[in-house]
């Protein structure tokens, strides 16, 4: 690995740390500068921007988050039902065990907003473009063999089904991780409580009698 390869990574990993200490709006080029020991202008010269940065840092943690989908998919077990209903839960608590990593991707998400116009690497949007789909993938594949053994039902559309899985669960977790005392005190119940319970819904709603 080359100098400057070496160079972007640890900027990536400090303004990694960075963010999910500090918050994707409370950070400054100064401060992810000052983490690797450069000078702003130093840093310039291999990101133009702190978007192009978080974009970086929002690549990590999803490449973490689809590994680790990888491994809970291949260590599945049962019928088809049964791995969802499985993998679903272990996703669920991935994201309780990443809170700071979840309030990030959620502010990252305010900040990048349909309509958002900035100068990003083209290279950085193709790269994030082809991970960001990989529970769609993964669950779409579970579904299938499900209805295929019989365990989920076949009378609905599973492209529709998983793309509302995916969304609400990821935006859920998001809100939770930003507002989960909120979240206790306007329902009484723990919003860790309240996504499972998401999950036991479309489970009932899909698994066939």
């Amino acid at each position: 690995m080359d100098k400057r390869r070496e160079r972007k990574d640890l900027i990536i990993a400090k303004a990694r740390e960075t963010f999910l200490q500090k918050g994707l709006f409370n950070t400054v080029m100064d401060d992810i500068a000052d983490r690797v020991g450069l000078t702003r202008r130093t840093l310039y010269r291999y990101f133009k921007t702190k978007e192009d940065l978080a974009y970086e840092t929002t690549i990590v943690l999803l490449k973490e988050w689809n590994d680790y989908q990888k491994m809970i998919f291949d260590s599945l077990e049962g019928n088809g039902i049964e791995r969802l209903e499985s993998f679903l839960n272990n996703l669920i608590d991935y994201m309780s065990n990443k809170i700071e990593v979840m309030k990030y991707l959620g502010e990252f998400d305010f900040c990048f907003q349909d309509g958002t116009t900035l100068e990003l690497d083209t290279n950085v949007i193709v790269r994030f473009d082809e991970i960001i789909l990989e529970s769609d993938r993964l669950i779409t594949e579970i579904i299938n063999l499900g209805q295929e053994d019989k365990s989920i039902k076949s009378d609905f559309d599973v492209k529709l089904m998983v793309a509302t899985i995916s969304n609400i669960l990821w935006s859920f977790g998001q809100r939770v991780a930003i507002r989960d005392k909120i979240i206790m005190k306007e329902s009484s119940f723990p919003g860790l409580d309240l996504i499972k319970n998401q999950v036991s819904i479309y489970i009932m709603a899909i698994k066939e009698d």
